[in-house]
This record gives structure tokens, sequence and C-alpha cells, in this order.
């Protein structure tokens, strides 16, 4: 059916608007992020840089806004932001460990999750005059993400709030190509050309202790690849 209707797509005529803007559902590779912060009653601990491979994530829905400037230049701007908080329970203490004792509950841990990614992307639309309707595009995207969990359970066992984190910074050359079946519609893919991503965690346990730490670096070609559907205004 787009296809159909994509044989009919016409170049934009008259006087092309200075600024347009835009919303678009993507689907594909993503840099959500996310961690669990460490029990606190452990003797001894370890730590690994998370992932920051775009292979070792699932694809994900996202939206993304778009402002096109004389029809030449192409800004966008995605992210999303999470909050949870899970209530802590005191445990209940059995009666024993031996064959027919009345087991130990033993407390759930207060916890509280935050999250967050953004990233912003400048591209330039080139013409193709045989098929006015198919716009390559090529630029640069920027992107960032944040987590950080914390835990602590109501047993003295627990020496106060476990911490864990982790951030990402990352940069990309990004190619693309959008098709508009109207003024107003169009789909689009996009790939990383090029993708360098930053990543660090870190782990502080016990409160009073040092910060338990690992980073990695990530290079990536010709991956991370995205499909949108949008409209522009």
């Amino acid at each position: 059916m787009l296809i159909t209707v994509g044989a009919f797509a016409q170049e934009q005529q008259g006087r092309i608007k200075p600024v347009r803007l835009g919303v678009s559902v993507t689907v594909g590779s993503n840099a959500y992020a996310g961690i669990s912060a460490l029990p606190g009653t452990l003797a001894s601990y370890e730590s690994a840089a998370l992932s920051t491979n775009w292979m070792d994530k699932a694809p994900a829905f996202g939206i993304e806004g778009s402002m096109i400037i004389c029809d030449r230049w192409k800004l966008d701007l995605g992210g999303a932001f999470n909050f949870g908080f899970n209530p802590g329970y005191p445990g209940v203490e059995g009666t024993g460990s031996d064959y027919g004792d009345i087991p130990t509950y033993e407390p759930v841990a207060l916890q509280q999750n935050i999250s967050y990614l953004v990233y912003l992307a400048g591209s330039y639309y080139f013409r193709i005059p045989a098929i006015p309707a198919l716009r390559p595009s090529i630029g640069l995207r920027a992107s960032g993400s944040y987590a950080n969990n914390q835990k602590l359970a109501a047993s003295e066992d627990w020496l106060g709030v476990s911490v864990g984190e982790t951030f990402t910074l990352g940069a990309s050359v990004i190619a693309g190509i959008d098709y508009y079946f109207s003024q107003h519609f169009f789909v689009g893919m996009g790939v990383d050309l090029f993708r360098y991503v930053y990543g660090v965690t870190a782990q502080r346990p016990q409160e009073g202790l040092g910060v338990l730490g690992a980073d990695n670096h990530n290079f990536g070609f010709l991956g991370a690849p995205k499909i949108k559907i949008g409209f522009v205004f």
C-alpha cells in the first residue's frame, strides 16, 4: 500500500516554509540504561562495566521531535524518563530452621529507581531531482543516558543505603533516508556509520565505603539501525 501511495508523492510546490516541525514514532536499537544496587550484606564485592553495545540491547519504540529548516537542515530531539519507587517492609522472624519450624521472612528492601536518556542530532537533507520525494541525509548525533538505583532493607545487617549508578556519553556519524508520501507524511530509516560510546558503572554497597567502579569504551560501524514513521507540519 505504501509503494502504491508513494507513486503519487510529489515535490513540495510553492514557497518553502523556513521552519517545519514534525513528530515521529521510532523503532529499532536504543540506548536505554538500567542498573541494580548490590546487596549491602556481602563480605566481598566485584564489579564490571555494563555493556554499551547496541547488539546487547533489545529493540524499543520511541518518540522523536524534528525541526526542518529551509527544507535542508534537520534537527532531531528524542529522549525518555522513568521513575519508580518500591516501598520497603520489615521481615518476620521464624521459629527456627528445623523441619516443621515456621520459616523466617526476610525484609523487603525499599528501592528507588530513576533513569533517563536524551539525544540531539543534526542532519543535512540532500535532493535527488529524479526522485524528489526521496531525501537522503547525513549528520551527527550526541547522546547520553543515566540510571540510578538505591536499596535499603530494614535489617541490622544493612549498613545504610546501597547505591548503584551508571551513565553513558556517545557520539555518532549518522546517515538516513526519508521518503515523503505527501508534504506531511514520511517513512524513514537511519543507521550509525560510526559510533562511539563511553560508559561508567559505579556502586557503593554500604554507606561510608569507597565507590566500586568500572568503565568501558565501545566503537561501532554500520550499526544501530532505526525505522521511523512521522508527520511534518
